[in-house]
């Protein structure tokens, strides 16, 4: 929480910032340090001023937005499934795979579809190219039989390759 406190009054010094900027970019005669009688300077200094200012207000809409739901028409009536909850299932999918040190799943909805993104440290071994394939099918057949979904893409991204270690601990 001491994060998040920390972090929305970095976000409010930038809009400070960003209005404090616009304003000198369009009233420059209150600062007689530089010379913003420039065109130039006036324009380079409310375009960067604009560009913090839509930051702000870009975060300022995520941070209240609600977390993203999955939304299925059933028989008995509506279904809604959180984000964590398919990452969950992915989290399972993929931790099941011996091969596979570290992940971190995210998705994407739209509608009934969905797309998967999983960064994972996997072993490296000669048949790294099928053990990846059969990472995403699986997590493609487990979501599809699980939630019955349309997955549009399932990414998956190798952050680093582990080298295997020998049975006989030399590296033999």
């Amino acid at each position: 929480m001491f994060i998040k406190f920390i972090f929305g009054v970095a976000w409010i010094g930038i809009f400070i910032l960003a209005i404090f900027g616009i304003y000198i970019g369009i009233f420059p005669s209150y600062l007689e340090i530089l010379d913003f009688n420039n065109l130039i300077t006036r324009g380079v200094i409310a375009g960067v001023s604009l560009i913090y200012l839509l930051l702000f207000i870009e975060k300022l809409i995520s941070i209240f937005e609600r977390p993203k739901e999955l939304r299925m028409k059933t028989p008995n009536g509506m279904l809604k499934i959180s984000s964590n909850s398919v990452n969950n299932i992915v989290k399972e999918v993929v931790g099941d795979h011996p091969k596979i040190k570290n992940l971190k799943v995210k998705n994407k909805t739209n509608g009934k579809k969905l797309k998967i993104f999983v960064s994972i440290d996997i072993i490296s071994s000669q048949s790294l190219s099928n053990d990846l394939n059969l990472i995403q099918q699986d997590i493609k057949d487990r979501i599809e039989s699980y939630l019955d979904l349309s997955i549009t893409e399932v990414e998956l991204r190798v952050t680093k390759l582990i080298k295997e270690r020998s049975s006989n601990g030399r590296g033999e």
